[in-house]
């Protein structure tokens, strides 16, 4: 057709040719729309990846075993898993003169009961939560038979039954009778907690009214200078031990020492003495603790470790070995899944970003990656350069990437 003609057909069919023009820019339009929409994408957030070991310690503790007569029972002053000072009343000989003052003080408790009887219930919400608590501790301690628990039941029941009585004498702000019931009764709990029937602490620390055996197993001062095979002993020692014996044991709660064998791997380029390291313990509902990492020893296949925890040890009283997972390094930054990350012939790795209806082919780095995810940065201006790339644009949070 001559060029003329050609003209003269796009004028005469100008609107006819705009308008399949548009349907054909329509029909590309909706089904690019509907391919992007076939995609899968993911939204950057940022996340946090772990370099951790799963793994048991081993707990070396500075214990302290106090002697008493086991001829004769004995009832609990200080709770399982609680402080005492040095030289505090521990627990008492349930003997002829302990009964005696047992039946003081019930005494005393039955005067004050009957004088504050007719008095306004002023402190009747408090009262019935405590005699409520009261009634708890009473069934528990019909449902167990451990000693170590009954004791424990018994003190905090003791210690309801002074708030209780607080409670009803302070009721009676007018009543001098109260008062100085409350007084004597205050004087003979005094009195039997320096009498010759109570058993003292020698050291402060936790309590615990468990033993094992293990005690003297070990000498807590000697922990540091710990070879390899003085922790494969000491694990040794600690995992074969099933022993569970009631008796009185003060813990000190300013050390203890956490002691770990966990092969040689990834985590080798972060474990650094001097340190504090996360410490995940799964036989404590995952509870957290931070740990110094006092010394690490590699031998052959595996890392030998000692930490120390200087506080906060209450919950640790009675273990010998726990589950654990040590977190020796956490690499936050964007999180991408590894199924949206693509490597170029050229040698670096990249994302795709949706970006319309179309995607930008944006560079990364891979800091770290794991078993599904990798925290990724951009490229600096020099990778730009070095690969002869242009930049478009960078990878940030919540931008849609493609998946696969």
């Amino acid at each position: 057709m001559e060029k003329g003609k050609v003209l003269d057909f796009f004028k005469r069919n100008f609107l006819v040719i705009l308008f399949i023009l548009a349907i054909v820019v329509f029909f590309v339009y909706t089904f690019t729309i509907e391919e992007m929409q076939k995609m899968v994408t993911y939204t950057v957030v940022n996340g946090t990846i772990e370099i951790s070991d799963q793994t048991s310690v081993y707990l070396a503790k500075k214990e302290t075993v106090i002697e008493y007569n086991k001829a004769e029972p004995i009832t609990a002053l200080v709770e399982q898993g609680k402080k005492a000072a040095r030289n505090e009343a521990i627990a008492t000989y349930q003997n002829e003169s302990y009964d005696e003052y047992l039946k003081q003080i019930e005494d005393i408790d039955g005067q004050i009961k009957t004088l504050v009887v007719d008095l306004p219930a002023t402190y009747s919400a408090d009262l019935t939560n405590v005699e409520a608590n009261i009634l708890k501790y009473a069934k528990e301690v019909q449902g167990t038979s451990s000693y170590s628990k009954m004791l424990e039941y018994k003190a905090k029941m003791d210690e309801l039954a002074y708030k209780k009585i607080n409670i009803l004498a302070n009721s009676s702000p007018d009543s001098s009778a109260i008062r100085d019931l409350l007084n004597k009764r205050e004087e003979l709990v005094r009195l039997s907690k320096s009498s010759s029937n109570i058993i003292l602490t020698p050291e402060s620390g936790v309590v615990t009214y468990k033993l094992d055996g293990l005690e003297n197993e070990i000498n807590y001062s000697d922990i540091e200078q710990y070879n390899a095979s003085q922790i494969n002993e000491l694990i040794s020692k600690y995992s074969n031990s099933s022993n569970n014996e009631f008796g009185i044991k003060v813990v000190d709660n300013f050390g203890v020492y956490l002691i770990s064998k966990t092969p040689v791997g990834d985590s080798k380029e972060y474990i650094s003495e001097g340190r504090n390291y996360r410490i995940r313990i799964a036989d404590l509902e995952n509870q957290v603790v931070t740990a110094t990492l006092l010394k690490n020893i590699q031998e052959g296949e595996y890392n030998y470790s000692i930490f120390k925890m200087d506080n906060n040890i209450e919950d640790l009283v009675d273990f010998r070995s726990m589950s654990c997972e040590i977190v020796w390094k956490s690499i936050s930054g964007l999180a991408v899944p590894l199924t949206a990350i693509s490597s170029d012939p050229a040698g670096y790795d990249y994302v795709r970003m949706v970006f319309g209806t179309d995607y930008v082919k944006v560079p990364i780095n891979i800091t770290k990656k794991s078993d599904s995810i990798a925290i990724v940065t951009n490229f600096t201006d020099e990778q730009y350069q070095q690969f002869g790339l242009e930049k478009e644009c960078i990878v940030e949070q919540y931008d849609e990437l493609i998946i696969g």
